[in-house]
């Protein structure tokens, strides 16, 4: 006589681990995307901060004046200088879900050998959480850092 052992799992047993698995992910999820949309706005500022860091740099090095466009309808940096013409000569578009605030473009001019303009860009996720990137005009140093919402 055999015996035969069959091992395997059964139809519950696999239904059950596949809803614990449903609600691990259910409750990871919100989690996830907050840390997702909070990563993507530090990089954005960093971004930014590093753009109009090169802009000023670019003028004294090349010795020409050059304009910041901060257009917060287009959502978008823009460097002009006068050998770009009406084409900005660089540009740096911000990542889906962070905005640039206010409504209004704002320009800033830079000239060689001159100081920094007094440069403040906020900048939000689509969470909410918010981030300013300003520029010292003594120094010509970025400072990045994050608003705390008020409650």
């Amino acid at each position: 006589m055999r015996k035969t052992n069959q091992s395997g799992v059964t139809l519950i047993e696999l239904l059950i681990v596949l809803m614990i698995i449903a609600v691990i992910a259910g409750v990871s999820f919100p989690a996830l995307t907050s840390g997702l949309s909070s990563i993507r706005l530090s990089s954005a500022s960093g971004s930014a901060a590093t753009f109009l860091t090169s802009a000023m740099n670019r003028v004294d090095r090349r010795e020409e004046s050059a304009a910041i466009l901060i257009s917060p309808k287009e959502n978008l940096l823009a460097v002009y200088t006068a050998a770009s013409g009406a084409r900005p000569a660089r540009t740096l578009d911000m990542p889906k879900g962070i905005t640039i605030e206010g409504t209004e473009p704002r320009r800033f001019l830079l000239m060689p050998g001159g100081t920094a303009p007094r440069v403040t860009l906020v900048l939000q996720n689509d969470k909410g959480a918010r981030s300013s990137v300003q520029i010292d005009p003594t120094t010509g140093v970025p400072k990045v850092q994050r608003i705390e919402s008020a409650k």
